[in-house]
């Protein structure tokens, strides 16, 4: 039986009856739980006697709620909730703007039911490493005893406690911090901390979370949220999403930054707050009120960080500003050549940097480490930069650098190797370079270096500075150096250029100028380059024999180098200036002894090759070599690989494949078109010929059906389609173009021709009825109402829609 009155000290459950047979103690606890949990009770009440400051006085303290939506980062916050599960020490690590206190608040109040009690400590405030100790009591609650430290008094404190400390903003106080948050979690198994901070804590256990910029799309929801609040009227839609989607950008995607310019959609438009991002901290200024001055503008979040700096870490910071393209250790060293740093010490500079989040590592070629200044500390730095009058040294140290590396390619007849492959990767640094000489002042703006690196920014630029930009730049380059040399690189390029673009007269003289200059004053490889320049515009001019005269005058020169790529290359310009002279034999032995001197095999010279192959009616052998040459390319590449494609073209038209020929002719007309290079009229005339041939067996509307096709798909799948045979023009084609299927396309493209109903059913097969079908959804799905508004779409959409389609292979 079960006495009533006789129950558990702990719970209160009844007790079995003490008078049961037996020799046994009478029962106080009904289990080992109710046992070990009175134990722990009187361990705190004894405590809680001894010093009664020590016990807590704020158990129900928790996390200030926010105000705004939390938009976004649901990645973030869980994986930081998974981390304090298993550590005891996070911190949230970021640069000034990337929302660290209000990742760390979010995450706070979402998990505050799995601690006893959660505290913020704001930091921020605090000048001093002392004071560290006493805003946490005051934020647990806890009261200084005399004569005890207070921090063995926080410790006894929360000795016992499940409690979750945010220790918010460190970065000034890091060590305070570090030798608080290490003897806290050394004396007292219960609580966890969670740090946010621009400068890791570096204690043993401590995880590091990286906070990083938004993603474009959750950077896009959070400014059409803060813009919507401040402005009622304002909506994210598609034609003004493209602006907001830029501003996000130039942004960093920086929530801080991306907040204070959505404020001020209140007061201008979203071009006018791009425009004005060029001066963005005028702009991005707070217009609400903000306690912290910290979070009122994105100045005062950058100052804050910078004041934190030693002074030979703010002259470094300063002088990265001049590196838009990024950097690694030997760019460092020599923008900072006047402040005579050594190697270790620039190791030791750049390691603080990024360890308070004023630098962020970036992918580098082969692997080497990089790093980059987020474009809006970039801006504060140059700010910086120009207040200490710092700008033409570190200018002048970043031209020298550039130059060195440059002048390289005056000895090289390739550009390749080891400093174009540099240059290539410092384009954007070359580029600030290149627009510090031409807009500096008359002293410098007469700067010969201004031709040398303008012509290396052209040669490396992989196409980047073409157009109008980099005829002008040259332009005025060559006017205003005298080094011979350097002038002749120059025109050489330039001349390159107006080729390229089919200015073939202006490319003769240029190129022309170029050669004088190198025979007289520069280097055997400098020769060559000229002269290869000269012959490719004797090419395009129609020049032939001329050209062919050139070519083997270059690779005499080339020999003399003893350069076998080198060779290999003025073997193939000599090849395809004579294939196109008529004289194939001749041409065949050229192209032998390239493949025999460079096994690898470029990819011109394989295209070559393949054409030489065409021209002898070999179409099987053209294809094999079109498809060596593709496995070869550079993704990248817009000048060999049209050349491949149309040679894979002419080899299906030849075979009658016209949907397969068409397509990739198609492709080719919108690579072109890009890029603005004009074929050999010789090879242009072979094109030509092949799709007439194709199109006369067509009918008109099918055959530009199918060049539609092939207009609207990317490069990168032109490719594939070249080499697999599997066209799927679906995911690849124009993310613009118009949902329109292929037959109704077909159908819109014989209305925009004038014929009548009857005439298109007879066209495409079909019943007349079926034809007013397709008009049908062609007006419903693009709006129209007449058949002179589908030819006007026609016309319009001609070079860029397509129909949609299924997969098809075409065999």
């Amino acid at each position: 039986m079960v006495d009533a009155g006789h129950s558990c000290a702990c719970c209160g459950a009844p007790l079995p009856d003490a008078d049961a047979p037996g020799p046994r103690k009478a029962a106080v606890f009904c289990s080992n739980a109710c046992r070990q949990r009175a134990y722990r009770r009187r361990r705190q009440q004894a405590t809680k006697r001894a010093s009664p400051a020590l016990r807590p006085r704020n158990p129900a303290a928790g996390p200030p709620l926010s105000v705004d939506r939390f938009v976004g980062r649901q990645g973030e916050l869980m994986a930081i909730a998974r981390l304090l599960r298993t550590s005891r020490l996070i911190t949230v690590f970021g640069p000034a703007g990337v929302g660290k206190t209000r990742l760390a608040l979010e995450l706070a109040n979402r998990i505050q039911r799995s601690f006893t009690g959660v505290y913020v400590v704001e930091l921020g405030p605090l000048t001093r490493p002392e004071l560290v100790s006493r805003a946490v009591a005051a934020a647990v609650g806890v009261s200084e005893q005399p004569s005890v430290p207070l921090l063995d008094t926080l410790t006894a404190s929360l000795r016992g406690e499940h409690v979750l400390i945010v220790l918010d903003n460190c970065e000034h106080l890091v060590d305070a911090c570090s030798e608080f948050v290490a003897a806290l979690l050394r004396h007292c198994p219960g609580p966890h901390v969670l740090a946010t901070s621009r400068e890791a804590l570096r204690l043993p256990g401590e995880m590091i979370f990286p906070s990083s910029e938004l993603p474009l799309a959750d950077a896009v929801d959070l400014f059409a949220d803060r813009a919507g609040a401040v402005a009622p009227g304002f909506v994210l839609d598609d034609g003004n999403r493209g602006l907001a989607e830029l501003i996000c950008q130039r942004l960093d995607r920086l929530p801080l930054a991306v907040e204070l310019a959505a404020r001020t959609v209140r007061l201008f438009p979203l071009p006018d707050i791009a425009d004005r991002l060029a001066d963005r901290f005028a702009l991005l200024t707070a217009r609400i009120r903000e306690p912290d001055a910290r979070h009122r503008d994105l100045l005062s979040a950058i100052d804050w960080s910078y004041d934190l700096l030693s002074p030979t870490e703010q002259a470094v910071f300063r002088r990265l500003s001049t590196l838009p393209g990024g950097f690694d250790l030997e760019l460092v060293e020599a923008v900072c050549a006047d402040l005579a740093l050594s190697c270790a010490a620039v190791i030791d500079v750049v390691d603080a940097l990024e360890s308070k989040s004023l630098i962020t590592r970036a992918g580098g070629p082969s692997g080497r480490a990089r790093f980059r200044q987020l474009e809006s500390i970039r801006a504060y730095a140059g700010r910086r930069l120009a207040e200490a009058g710092e700008v033409d040294a570190a200018a002048g140290h970043l031209t020298g650098w550039l130059t060195g590396q440059a002048t390289a390619l005056l000895h090289s007849f390739l550009t390749s190797g080891g400093n174009a492959a540099r240059l290539r990767a410092e384009y954007e640094n070359l580029l600030h370079a290149v627009e510090y000489l031409a807009g500096a002042d008359d002293a410098a703006g007469t700067d010969e270096r201004l031709a040398l690196l303008t012509a290396a920014l052209m040669c490396c630029g992989d196409g980047r500075a073409e157009g109008a930009y980099g005829r002008d730049r040259l332009a005025g380059a060559v006017r205003v150096t005298a080094h011979p040399e350097y002038r002749a690189f120059a025109q050489e390029q330039a001349a390159w250029l107006a080729a390229r673009r089919g200015a073939t007269e202006e490319a003769l003289v240029l190129a022309g100028q170029a050669v004088e200059l190198a025979a007289a004053h520069g280097s055997p490889a400098l020769r060559c380059r000229t002269l290869a320049t000269l012959g490719y515009a004797q090419q395009l001019r129609g020049y032939l024999p001329a050209a062919v005269h050139t070519m083997a005058a270059c690779l005499d020169l080339a020999r003399e180098l003893a350069d076998p790529p080198g060779v290999a290359v003025a073997l193939n310009n000599l090849a395809w200036a004579t294939l196109l002279s008529g004289d194939l034999e001749r041409a065949g032995q050229l192209v032998a002894e390239a493949l025999a001197e460079y096994s690898a095999g470029r990819p011109g010279l394989l295209h070559t090759a393949g054409v030489l192959a065409l021209e002898r009616g070999d179409t099987a052998a053209a294809q094999a070599r079109f498809t060596e040459a593709l496995g070869r390319l550079d993704p990248l590449d817009t000048i060999i690989a049209p050349y491949v494609l149309e040679g894979f073209a002419i080899a299906a038209l030849r075979e009658r494949r016209v949907e397969r020929g068409l397509r990739l002719v198609g492709a080719v007309e919108t690579v072109r078109r890009k890029t603005g290079e004009q074929p050999d009229l010789w090879w242009r005339e072979r094109v030509g010929a092949a799709v007439a041939g194709a199109l006369a067996r067509l009918p008109d509307w099918r055959g530009e059906a199918l060049l539609v096709e092939g207009r609207q798909v990317p490069l990168s799948r032109a490719l594939e389609y070249a080499l697999d045979d599997a066209w799927d023009a679906g995911p690849g084609a124009d993310p613009g173009s118009q949902p329109l299927t292929r037959r109704e396309y077909e159908v819109a493209l014989l209305v925009a021709q004038g014929l009548t109903n009857r005439a298109i059913a007879r066209q495409v097969q079909v019943s007349e009825r079926t034809v007013e079908a397709h008009l049908e959804h062609i007006r419903t799905k693009l709006d129209l109402r007449s058949r002179t508004q589908i030819a006007a779409w026609v016309a319009a959409n001609a070079g860029r829609s397509r129909p949609a389609s299924a997969r098809a292979r075409v065999t």
